[in-house]
């Protein structure tokens, strides 16, 4: 009886030395786990201009289209003018005859006159065609003439940019005929609604056309700036975490702080600090994403 509870007595202080043991490694682990030094790569926030810009797609038409009618229909009877080809306001376009040759009661000659100064830009008849009319009484038209003077330029502004557009705004366009060239028109009119089915709004940019090199129809590109700061604090875009809340990790005597921040324009991987930093602060921007306020860290070189 005595023997067998000597053994339960050994047996239960080495199960206690074994739990002690283990419970002193777990400890340790948590220990060295908690005094782990985190390398982080740090930077200063510098200062300097920033400017949000949009780049949009860009519809360009002419200053004033106009599709040339005769008043009456009729047999095209001789072409005066040539796709490309400038005119003046006046200046005659084609003769037709309307009625029969035969009789000189009912035939009378008929000559076509540009209503405005322009390019033709569409010719739609040749030659001995008829002219017809269409189901009212209106006339097929003969011509299409641009008034390219001065070109109009349609684009959809999403809705989060409408508060930044205003009438007069400089806008820089890009055409992919001309890609090393920049030409500068500005915002004519803002569409006062927002589209429900887009969320956008429509604006309309004038642009003078000198040498009217540019054409409707080509394919442009619009880039306006919507906002500007200069003399601001700037770090790098991606130091920042947060979704609602913005926030960066700091480092001082060591230790990694976590600053609330408030963030303004944003140009590339720049983003402007509008409250909780300054310049002399040390922005983790390598390794923020696996340290905790209050966690050692490790300046290195990048």
């Amino acid at each position: 009886m005595n023997g067998r509870r000597i053994l339960i007595i050994i047996i239960a202080f080495l199960a206690f030395i074994l739990s002690f043991r283990i419970a002193s490694k777990v400890f340790k682990t948590k220990e060295l786990v908690s005094e782990k030094i985190i390398p982080v790569v740090v930077k200063n926030p510098t200062i300097g201009n920033i400017e949000e810009t949009v780049t949009l797609l860009a519809d360009v038409k002419a200053k004033t289209e106009v599709a040339v009618r005769p008043r009456i229909a009729g047999r095209v009877q001789e072409i005066y003018v040539e796709e490309g080809q400038y005119v003046e306001k006046g200046d005659p376009l084609l003769s037709y005859v309307q009625g029969i040759k035969n009789d000189d009661d009912l035939y009378s000659d008929m000559v076509v006159t540009a209503p405005i100064s322009g390019i033709i830009g569409m010719k739609l008849v040749k030659e001995g065609e008829q002219v017809v009319s269409q189901v009212g009484g209106l006339v097929n038209p003969v011509f299409m003439i641009y008034d390219i003077s001065q070109l109009k330029i349609y684009s959809s502004v999403p809705e989060k940019y409408y508060s930044y557009i205003k009438i007069g705004m400089p806008v820089k366009l890009v055409f992919d005929a001309f890609p090393d060239e920049t030409f500068i028109g500005r915002i004519s009119n803002i569409r006062p609604v927002i589209d429900p089915a887009t969320r956008t709004t429509q604006i309309e940019i004038v642009l003078p056309n000198y040498q009217n090199k540019l054409r409707p129809g080509m394919f442009a590109k619009a880039q306006i700036s919507l906002r500007q700061a200069k003399n601001a604090l700037l770090i790098p875009f991606d130091s920042i975490l947060g979704d609602q809340e913005k926030y960066v990790f700091v480092v001082e005597n060591g230790i990694a702080k976590k600053i609330p921040v408030s963030i303004g324009i944003q140009e590339g991987n720049d983003v402007q600090i509008t409250k909780g930093l300054t310049k002399d602060h040390k922005v983790i921007v390598i390794g923020q994403r696996v340290v905790s306020d209050g966690a050692k860290v490790e300046e290195m070189e990048k």
